[in-house]
Formats: C-alpha cells, sequence, structure tokens
C-alpha cells in the first residue's frame, strides 16, 4: 500500500476507496456486502446502513474495533491491514503496510515528509533488522 498525502482540500479516504473498490470488482451489493461482515472476536454484523455511512462520510470518528475487524471479513482483507486504512482515513497518519513474510504484514507509521520511495526503502532495512534479530535469537537459544 503505498502511503497517502493527508491535505487540508482532500482529507485521505483509503478505507472508503478500498470498500468501493472491491463492491465495484466483486459486482456486490452494499447490502451483500454487509451480510459477509461479522466480527469474529464478538459474532456481531454490520449493517448495510453502517456501511452506506461511512462511504458518505457520517461516521465522524474512528470505528469500534469489532466493526473494523467485522468489515475486514466481509472485504476478506487483513483485519490489521484494514485498521492501517481506517487510521489513516480517521487520524490523518500516513500508515505503510507491506508483506514480511509468509502470513506475516509489517505495519508502521511513516515519517512525516517521506516519499513512498523512502517508506519502501525503510521498510526494507525494517525487514532485514527483524530477520537478523531473529536469527541472532535462534543463535542465543542454541
Amino acid at each position: 500500500m503505498a502511503p497517502r498525502r493527508v491535505t487540508a482540500d482532500s482529507p485521505p479516504t483509503p478505507l472508503n476507496d478500498c470498500i468501493r473498490e472491491h463492491l465495484e470488482d466483486q459486482g456486490i451489493s452494499i447490502r451483500t456486502l454487509a451480510l459477509r461482515s461479522m466480527s469474529q472476536s464478538t459474532g456481531q454484523r454490520l449493517t448495510a446502513q453502517w456501511i452506506t455511512d461511512v462511504l458518505s462520510g457520517r461516521v465522524p470518528r474512528m470505528p469500534d474495533m469489532w466493526r473494523l475487524e467485522a468489515l475486514a471479513a466481509g472485504l476478506g482483507m487483513d483485519a490489521d491491514s484494514l485498521k492501517g486504512l481506517a487510521i489513516t482515513q480517521w487520524i490523518g497518519w500516513e500508515i505503510v503496510d507491506v508483506p514480511a513474510g509468509v502470513g506475516e504484514r509489517l505495519i508502521f507509521r511513516a515519517p512525516r515528509g517521506y516519499t513512498a520511495e523512502q517508506c519502501t526503502q525503510l521498510a526494507d532495512e525494517l525487514i532485514k533488522a527483524i530477520g537478523s534479530a531473529h536469527t541472532s535469537t535462534q543463535r542465543d537459544e542454541a
């Protein structure tokens, strides 16, 4: 996911964009998405009205975690990646989200003013550092 810039003229809407793209790509209705959106931790489901409110900008603050988990399930996304989109949309932080191995993701707040290229380089360096630390820990335990 490329980081998005926050400007006074156009606040970022990556979560809205993701929902719209999914609806269009899958050819489904908001109601169908709502029926697919259930939180694994609470068992609660989203309503079509709530999704419509998100899309129209009528949700003024960051949604509860169960709602984000439910939406991630409905969209077929990793919940942490979806939470990163929500952080960008409601808090305005630039979030970098990159695969870091099989079933693993590296998600972090981009330093202010970093370009997409700088964020990619930083992510690569962080992944190498994590791998190195993991290897070192394994040697110490042996």
